[in-house]
């Protein structure tokens, strides 16, 4: 006896991949707040201890603005049509967390 086949709705592959996107944003908006918090601690200066966390945090708020973006543009129903330009956005998107992972361990390295 074989099971009946059920039928898939692809809305809902794209409505995962913009809670994802907006999961990104709030995180994002999360770890930005968190640095400007360890600026203001450390005195934002020109010293590692304020200009790295200060510009992790302005490179965060930068990638949620994206992330919405990106989740507005995929719940209007911008999704359709091979993905175009999405390449570039999650480069940009990954080297600003790079970016900031870097920032974060050097932030460590010089405060230990």
């Amino acid at each position: 006896m074989s099971t009946p086949a059920i039928a898939r709705d692809p809305g809902l592959a794209t409505e995962r991949t913009a809670l994802a996107w907006r999961r990104t944003a709030i995180s994002a908006i999360a770890s930005a707040a968190l640095f400007t918090k360890v600026a203001a601690e450390g005195g934002i200066d020109w010293r590692p201890t304020g200009l790295l966390p200060l510009s992790a945090a302005v490179v965060m708020m930068l990638v949620a603005a994206i992330a919405m973006a990106r989740s507005r543009s995929l719940h209007r129903g911008a999704h359709r049509g091979a993905h175009r330009g999405t390449g570039p956005l999650l480069l940009l998107v990954s080297a600003g967390v790079a970016a900031v992972g870097l920032a974060a361990l050097a932030m460590v390295l010089t405060h230990s």
